[in-house]
């Protein structure tokens, strides 16, 4: 049996090296089961105000315990679990809940923004679809030669349409980009086999996206990006050409056999998307294109897999061409990677609820692994709002000081309707200037002191010429290459310190910051703000998690920023409690009926 492959990451860790490995392992395994022991018979003698938290049983506080010790392994030996190769075919015959589906790499048409990397290729992906037998309302893939072929008469897919629109999930599975899988007899898959069971969704398709093994920043969103475009046009509906609007008329293409294609566009579309004033064009062809999808998307996802959702709802939204989803459903999302990575050891702020949480907050470790998901991409892009969309910086960039103060260290409790009340209504303020890095180490951290200035502000003092210059795509700043990724050609704009390459910049001496608006990984389209034209979006978050802080962040940027976000708080929960199997389980049925309940009303 060939030796086990050995991941670049893994070679800075202590103990990632057999025979050490091997030894770490077993000692941490066995001394955590002797401490289970200890724990069981401790906590059954002390009084319940003893445990971490009194509601929680003695199942609660083991698990808990136990999972916590565990996760240290994967920081100090890089032992990975339950994952498997994304481009292995699972037979049908080993499924018993899931049917197993290639999906076709993303069209090229759609290949723009943040996912076009030249140092990423484009892969088909690989989805676990629930239920194991096709609903009949879902009609079958155009390589299925197992399922009848659609019709070929659109007046009658026009008629077959007008019955129930299904309901289709999109499942983003958690474990930090480098573990789980898509696989049914995953841990995490307890989330989409219980909505099916439940009969929340026609259908789910879980998604084998890849992690931080195989491949660095933005594959996972390619992957996603790609089954979200292969379902909108797997259920577009086809229109007649000279019913209702000529294609002359209509924004889409027209195919030979004389249908509306309502998802091309034209080889210009890409640019002209970017430009502020073509916001109502956007919309008005959006509107077409969803009145012409039959069925309705809701993204899903868990801990990493929610800040997968939140970044492929942002490429949507950026880019403009696909229809948004319906909805996000996030299960303690991570949306703040970042914090992994201090401005200085000394300012590090570990997060709370270190003792009723599993997940651990090694900042070092976590660095080791973010820095391998972002690979050849410098690393200021882990303040990208497609990576850290409740960064401080990133909130401080598009709300200034003020707001960023107020949500910095805002808790659930704090959260009431008074406090969303005001955020949504508090005035955005410029950010105060701060010391800047050296023009030599702009792409190492993204800070550090030199004289001049930082400026970043908020969206609306941010100069027009700015915003309508920045592509939302990688590394271009007015049609120009970016060689370093901070927005700067190699040209002479460098020596001014003009990120934008426009006379009419940041004076001489000054340069925004990879956290403003200037910054292709930063900037916003069209002058829209962080969480401007989100779908609506569920939050479901435990008052034990070490995410607390972050996600109460996000919920507070969404909140100001206009987007429908109904929360669902589980008290003394700790992190991704829907898929812990020893938690309390007439806890855990509570907030799925609250789940299911808010996802009746997409």
């Amino acid at each position: 049996m060939p030796p086990k492959k050995r991941y670049t990451y893994q070679a800075d860790m202590p103990y990632a090296r057999q025979p050490l490995k091997a030894f770490y392992v077993f000692q941490r395994l066995f001394t955590s089961i002797v401490m289970c022991a200890w724990w069981a018979v401790y906590y059954s003698i002390m009084p319940r105000s003893r445990r971490p938290r009194p509601s929680w049983t003695l199942k609660c506080v083991l698990s808990v315990n136990f999972t916590r010790r565990i996760y240290k392994v994967t920081e100090l030996a890089g032992v990975t679990w339950g994952t498997r190769d994304p481009d292995k075919e699972c037979s049908g015959k080993s499924l018993k809940y899931t049917r197993f589906e290639w999906v076709p790499p993303l069209p090229e048409d759609l290949r723009t923004g943040v996912i076009a990397d030249p140092q990423v290729p484009f892969r088909r992906v690989g989805c676990f679809v629930w239920p194991k037998e096709r609903p009949k309302i879902i009609p079958a893939c155009v390589d299925d030669k197992s399922s009848p072929a659609p019709s070929q008469n659109p007046l009658m897919d026009l008629e077959e349409s007008v019955g129930d629109v299904p309901l289709i999930g999109i499942f983003l599975h958690g474990g930090g980009y480098c573990h789980m899988s898509a696989h049914e007899n995953a841990p995490t898959s307890q989330i989409p086999a219980r909505l099916i069971k439940d009969k929340a969704f026609t259908e789910i398709h879980s998604v084998e996206y890849r992690l931080l093994q195989h491949a660095p920043f933005p594959a996972a969103v390619q992957d996603a990006a790609a089954v979200y475009a292969h379902i909108v046009r797997r259920h577009q509906r086809l229109s007649v050409v000279g019913s209702g609007k000529s294609s002359s008329q209509s924004s889409g293409g027209t195919s030979q056999n004389g249908h509306v294609e309502y998802l091309t566009v034209d080889g210009n579309y890409g640019q002209r998307v970017k430009d502020k004033r073509e916001n109502a064009e956007i919309h008005a062809r959006l509107s077409e294109v969803i009145a012409n999808t039959h069925c309705k998307i809701v993204l899903i996802g868990d801990s990493a897999g929610g800040n997968l959702v939140l970044a492929l709802a942002r490429w949507i939204r950026d880019e403009g061409v696909l229809p948004p989803p319906d909805g996000l459903l996030l299960l303690s999302p991570s949306c703040d990677p970042s914090h992994a990575f201090p401005e200085s050891p000394s300012s590090y702020v570990p997060r709370p609820h270190a003792e009723t949480d599993y997940l651990v907050d090694t900042p070092e470790p976590r660095a080791l692994l973010q820095r391998t998901f972002l690979g050849h991409n410098p690393l200021e892009t882990m303040h990208s709002p497609y990576v850290s969309p409740a960064s401080q910086r990133v909130l401080t960039a598009f709300y200034g000081d003020a707001f960023a103060a107020s949500v910095a260290d805002l808790t659930i409790a704090q959260l009431n309707d008074d406090h969303r009340q005001f955020l949504r209504t508090m005035a955005s303020a410029p950010a105060t200037p701060l010391p800047m890095m050296s023009r030599d180490n702009s792409t190492a951290y993204g800070f550090g002191d030199t004289t001049a200035p930082l400026v970043v502000g908020p969206p609306e003092i941010t100069p027009t010429n700015t915003i309508g210059t920045v592509s939302s795509g990688r590394g271009r700043v007015n049609g120009k290459s970016s060689v370093n990724g901070s927005g700067n050609d190699t040209g002479n704009d460098s020596d001014t310190g003009n990120s934008s390459g426009d006379e009419d910049g940041p004076p001489h001496g000054h340069r925004r910051s990879p956290t403003s608006l200037a910054h292709p990984m930063i900037g916003s389209p069209r002058g829209l703000s962080l969480f401007t034209e989100f779908p609506r979006t569920c939050v479901v978050l435990g008052d034990a998690e070490r995410l607390e802080r972050e996600v109460t962040k996000l919920v507070g940027a969404m909140e100001r920023d206009g987007t429908e976000v109904h929360t669902i708080w589980v008290k003394d929960a700790p992190h991704d409690v829907l898929q812990m199997k020893w938690w309390d389980e007439r806890v855990r049925d509570t907030v799925w009926k609250q789940v299911e309940e808010w996802v009746a009303t997409v």
